[in-house]
């Protein structure tokens, strides 16, 4: 993927620390709660770790080596800065490049002598087209160890459900999900980059296409802007 499909990234870069607001540590919550033992000596994959918050928290969750990847280099420069010793150590691989449908293939291959994950996550991260997504999702899957895990943390498509709460009350993150989601929306339509988000029940959808026989299961929130979809392998 070239640079300019992924504007937003760049722009966001330098406020991201600032914007990871209580909804983004919930979300966190929500994972490692559906997660457990899992993380346990895991090989993680952390597709479009940002500035290394949750490649950070694998780590004290118990995760054994983190493969933090992000096509940003300022953001990625942020996460080498925030893991240094563990960077150093080994655990925490950054790499910058785009979660292709070749990048697990690559990581096995370079990294693992041909073994796999015990778990891949794709946080806000995954806004491809359906025909551009199945195909990562489908690698990503393939690559999961017995028992591993395929997580996707991705903005509900609704506006309704997104930025507001029921009966559209508004909520504390309200103005900065609607600046969010125009700021998005004026870049595709200038033809700046992608950025496609999925229902809830469309994106379990995509998630059953590529699980390879994989169980897929809505993993429990305490919200409603975000939806996050797992594949049991």
């Amino acid at each position: 993927m070239t640079k300019h499909r992924h504007w937003n990234w760049y722009v966001s870069a330098p406020f991201y620390k600032r914007t990871y607001i209580q909804i983004a540590h919930q979300l966190d919550d929500d994972l490692f709660a559906c997660l457990g033992t899992r993380t346990q000596d895991a090989v993680v994959a952390d597709c479009g770790c940002g500035p290394g918050v949750v490649t950070e928290k694998f780590l004290e969750e118990g995760a054994r080596r983190v493969f933090a990847v992000d096509v940003n280099p300022r953001m990625l420069s942020q996460a080498r800065e925030r893991l240094s010793d563990a960077v150093a150590a080994g655990q925490v691989i950054p790499l910058q490049r785009a979660a292709d449908a070749q990048l697990f293939t690559d990581l096995r291959h370079q990294f693992l002598q041909g073994g796999g994950f015990d778990v891949i996550l794709f946080k806000r991260s995954l806004y491809n087209h359906r025909d551009e997504a199945l195909p990562i999702l489908q690698s990503a899957a393939a690559s999961l160890n017995p028992g591993g895990v395929l997580v996707v943390i991705h903005g509900e498509r609704s506006l309704r459900r997104y930025a507001f709460g029921p009966g559209l009350r508004p909520m504390s993150h309200t103005p900065y999900h609607l600046f969010n989601r125009a700021i998005s929306k004026i870049g595709q339509v200038l033809g700046l980059g992608h950025y496609q988000v999925y229902a809830q029940s469309e994106l379990l959808d995509l998630l059953r296409e590529a699980a390879h026989g994989g169980d897929v299961e809505l993993i429990p929130s305490r919200q409603r802007a975000y939806n996050l979809g797992g594949v049991i392998a």
